[in-house]
């Protein structure tokens, strides 16, 4: 260890700061630490609570539950499967023991469900009463008793779906909340006026602008869809921006054949067994494929109107599910059971198809996107200089009759996507990471291995989807070279209960440079960063594969030597220390 010297940077005594004294995180001067901060106590109470009810909480869950304790609002910038949901669930039920009053929203039926179970888990492994939960889904009996509880504000902690936050506004408008957990940004996202009410609920009111001071916070999913402007006022009142990362913890193979036959669906369901999730490209493929397989496999069909299948999957009665591979479905985002889910089979690659009629009615950013997937054609070329604010000039007409040009010849240059005569077929990488991303989940003891068959007919698509799926670390192997017998036993062995926990997957570290734009730069590498504000500097976050990390500029040099002691700030007495 090389030995120097802070001036006057001791936090606890104001004086020396000494190396050993930063290793050993305590003042000598004073014998106190030298990060013991005012929510520290509540902390340990706090990861005690959590342990007890939950399991030892990861070094993620810890620095979020610090932000909390000290009143902040963030995204929660974290790969799927790390335990924001199960956080935010007991964090809930911890300031339900002070007093608190807590709102969590989920997107579907199906998590809501799934919330109020694990809740209700953590209240009987802690002690705390489960009395003053109230929740709300389609399917409740008691909706009388609910609504007159909502009313007469008889909880502290409300758990309903963001469908419910849009139709039921009116009788949560009275309600402030001391912290609001959203579990999916992207749905929030899709209707606008959703952050208008979530603002409103945190103790802001509008008043021809937004006014008033946070009393509660909020704490939310980076997004994976587009943000738009509304989500600018999550900066400018609680300090912090949302951010987009497609980057995931993953212990996936996947695997890929160029058919789509009824035989070979009915092989990889019979070599690996019960605890598959199937997608098709829509509901009618969907029934189709239940119609033939349910006499031979015992499987249940999901739909958005339909959800009984999924309770009767998770008591083990039926051992496959079937739904669409669509973004929002139930069965891509609206299901979180790690350890009965162990396989996912795509029929068809998730795919989103434009046409050509379609382009005068999409948006100035899909037009724009499209123009870019053409950038090198000549006839485009001329567009890619003022592309940013097209759709102010006159040309913008013009770029969108060419493109219609190029889509009716139909000719094909690209790898990672198809254009053939009169539209443009896109591998849907994201559905497919979302809903592969289920077979595969951080527990206790390690992240559980999963496995995603893609099965797709069309090889120009199945070639542009594996290209695609490449520009995100996924690599897909071959059917024919998979060893079922070794998949199966690594899929099972991952999800048996092990002892005590390994090292954190993720942690989060701080990651200092000087300039305010180098570390706007870093950030990019890794996505579109969440931003926090923290007393005027800017902090970026960005999850990267072994860290989150919180990159921020200095602004100038951390520390500099003195020339008032010392030679030119460095002591000699028979050491070297600066």
């Amino acid at each position: 260890m090389i030995e120097a010297k802070y001036a006057n940077l001791c936090p606890i005594c104001s004086r020396d700061l000494e190396t050993r004294e930063i290793f050993e995180n305590k003042c000598k001067e004073k014998n106190r630490p030298l990060c013991y901060f005012e929510e520290e106590k509540l902390l340990q109470e706090f990861l005690k609570f959590f342990e007890k009810g939950i399991g030892k909480a990861r070094a993620l869950q810890k620095f979020w539950a610090k932000r909390i304790l000290r009143g902040e609002s963030f995204a929660a910038v974290a790969p799927t499967g790390i335990g924001k949901s199960s956080f935010g669930i007991a964090m809930s039920l911890f300031l339900a023991t002070k007093g608190r009053k807590s709102y969590l929203i989920f997107p579907t039926t199906l998590l809501v469900q799934q919330a109020v179970e694990t809740i209700n888990k953590i209240a009987e492994r802690t002690g705390v009463s489960n009395e003053d939960i109230i929740f709300y889904h389609g399917k409740i009996k008691e909706k009388e008793e609910f609504f007159e509880r909502l009313r007469e504000k008889k909880f502290s902690i409300l758990i309903t779906t963001t469908q419910f936050l849009a139709k039921h506004f009116e009788d949560l408008r009275d309600i402030t909340f001391n912290f609001i957990f959203v579990d999916d940004v992207d749905a929030i996202l899709k209707a606008s006026r959703n952050i208008d009410r979530i603002l409103h609920l945190l103790g802001f009111y509008y008043d021809g602008k937004w006014k008033g001071k946070a009393k509660g916070i909020l704490m939310v999913s980076t997004a994976t869809a587009k943000k738009g402007k509304k989500a600018e006022l999550f900066r400018q009142l609680l300090n912090f921006d949302i951010g987009s990362s497609y980057f995931t913890i993953r212990n996936i193979e996947d695997i890929y054949v160029n058919e789509e036959s009824e035989e070979k669906i009915k092989e990889i369901l019979s070599k690996m067994g019960k605890g598959g999730i199937i997608y098709a490209r829509s509901i009618e493929d969907c029934e189709k494929w239940y119609e033939k397989l349910k006499n031979e496999f015992n499987i249940g069909l999901v739909t958005s109107k339909n959800k009984e299948a999924f309770n009767a999957f998770k008591e083990g009665k039926i051992d496959y599910l079937i739904g669409t591979a669509y973004y929002y479905g139930a069965l891509i985002r609206g299901i979180d059971l790690p350890k009965e889910i162990k396989y996912a089979v795509f029929i068809g690659a998730p795919i989103i198809r434009i046409k050509i009629e379609e382009i005068d009615a999409l948006s100035p950013a899909m037009i724009k996107f499209i123009a870019n997937l053409f950038r090198q054609r000549e006839e485009i070329k001329k567009f890619i200089p003022i592309l940013p604010n097209i759709e102010k000039r006159k040309e913008f007409y013009e770029l969108k009759e060419k493109i219609k040009m190029i889509m009716e010849e139909g000719i094909k240059e690209e790898k990672d996507f198809v254009l053939r005569k009169g539209e443009i077929i896109f591998p849907d990488i994201r559905t497919y990471i979302q809903g592969a991303g289920r077979t595969s989940r951080l527990l206790a003891g390690g992240i559980t291995k999963g496995a995603s068959f893609l099965l797709e007919d069309d090889v120009d698509l199945l070639n542009a989807f594996l290209e695609r799926a490449s520009y995100y670390d996924i690599e897909f192997k071959k059917l024919e070279n998979v060893d079922f017998d070794a998949l199966k036993k690594d899929i099972e062995e991952s999800r048996k209960v092990k002892k005590g926990i390994k090292e954190d997957l993720i942690k989060p570290a701080l990651f200092v440079v000087e300039s305010p734009t180098k570390a706007k730069q870093i950030a990019r590498f890794f996505g579109k960063p969440s931003i926090k504000v923290i007393d005027s500097a800017i902090a970026y976050e960005v999850a990267t594969e072994k860290y989150v990390l919180l990159i921020t500029a200095s602004l100038g040099h951390v520390t500099d030597l003195i020339t008032n002691r010392g030679f030119h700030g460095v002591e000699l007495n028979g050491t070297f220390i600066p």
